[in-house]
């Protein structure tokens, strides 16, 4: 593959990730607000961008017969499914599933390094586990656009007309000067989940499940089975994605409170973990499923992110029925909950992106 073609990755990467923080794109905090007032705008947003995904990867694999990409998923189904339910519970014991956990990282919250430790812990732990008893394997998802199916160019003509429609949405978004908004504003939702979703559909057409969950999943689990592990410039993406929340943390106009250690680092080990054997399970997070696996209109991959929903709602609402509270809220969705407030507006006034 081209050298300009990986230049061309590493952008997209780097995009995304700056509008995932301009946006302050969370589960979490999109299950919050559904939980507290019925807003369903980031979930919407997360089901837009999977529209992109979708569309942008059957143009590459299609229009231009690239080859491809492997997409691994769990059998039997039912360790996927209930490897979504535990990540889902992980990222909001944590406070933010896998995109929210760098980006806060990224404003300054040394915790989520915990968070990522915990995560390989669990993934090391469930991958010594399964190679001690065989009870899963791992298996290649087919590309519906390489299928050819009588239904896939209907299916395909609906995503672009989709597209059509939604860029033609998009284009009223720009500032009066006609320009993508500010680097110091938030990113509206849908242009962050067509920057998301343009993004990820591009980098599923060449790189396949390049997602920093599913490089640290595959990371570790190859020393434990037959699994080979990701290429040298999986890595570079990763580091493509934190330099593009970075660059987005440096133009807020505030920071968000940083917890104390003290006060947060039981759920960060806690959560992490879950996440870990989660996404061991599933296999990845919630960026794998959203941008790589569910685009390939793969039940067992949208059934593991249901899974994970309800894994994150379980856990919010038992933790509302017990009446705990942290004494610092550590994300918009605790912040929302303990507070009643709306998160968008509170957001923009102290300088964070995004809704809640």
């Amino acid at each position: 593959m081209g050298a300009w073609v990986h230049g061309l990755s590493l952008l997209f990467v780097a995009v995304m990730g700056y509008a995932a923080h301009r946006a302050s794109l969370c589960t979490v905090r999109a299950v919050a607000a559904v939980m507290r007032d019925g807003r369903a705008d980031m979930l919407l947003a997360f089901g837009k961008a999977v529209l992109w995904a979708a569309a942008v990867s059957g143009v590459l694999l299609t229009v231009f017969d690239l080859p491809g990409p492997v997409v691994l998923a769990r059998e039997p189904a039912g360790f996927a499914i209930a490897g979504g339910f535990l990540f889902g519970a992980g990222a909001a014991i944590n406070g933010g599933c896998s995109l929210s956990t760098l980006t806060r990282l990224a404003d300054g919250d040394r915790s989520m390094l915990l968070t990522l430790a915990a995560f390989a812990a669990g993934v090391a732990a469930w991958s010594a586990f399964e190679a001690a008893g065989q009870a899963t394997t791992l298996s290649a998802l087919a590309s519906p656009w390489k299928s050819r199916q009588p239904w896939m160019p209907v299916a395909f003509a609906i995503l672009v007309i989709w597209c059509s429609s939604e860029a033609f949405s998009l284009s009223g978004i720009a500032t009066p000067a006609g320009s993508l908004p500010s680097r110091a504003s938030s990113y509206p939702l849908p242009l962050a989940a067509a920057l998301l979703g343009i993004g990820g559909g591009m980098l599923y057409g060449v790189e396949g499940a390049w997602s920093y969950t599913n490089f640290l999943r595959a990371s570790i689990s190859r020393a434990w089975g037959p699994e080979a592990g990701p290429g040298a410039f999986h890595a570079l993406l990763v580091l493509a994605l934190l330099g593009g929340m970075f660059l987005a943390a440096r133009g807020r106009a505030s920071r968000p409170p940083r917890p104390a250690l003290a006060e947060v680092w039981r759920a960060r080990v806690a959560g992490g973990a879950l996440m870990g054997i989660g996404g061991a399970l599933v296999p990845g997070g919630n960026d794998t499923l959203l941008l790589a696996a569910i685009p390939t209109f793969s039940l067992q991959a949208i059934l593991s992110y249901a899974a994970l929903l309800a894994g994150v709602t379980a856990t919010l609402a038992v933790r509302n029925m017990t009446g705990r509270r942290r004494a610092v809220p550590v994300t918009g969705a605790e912040i929302a909950m303990s507070t009643g407030t709306d998160a968008q507006s509170r957001c923009k006034a102290d300088g964070a992106a995004g809704r809640s």
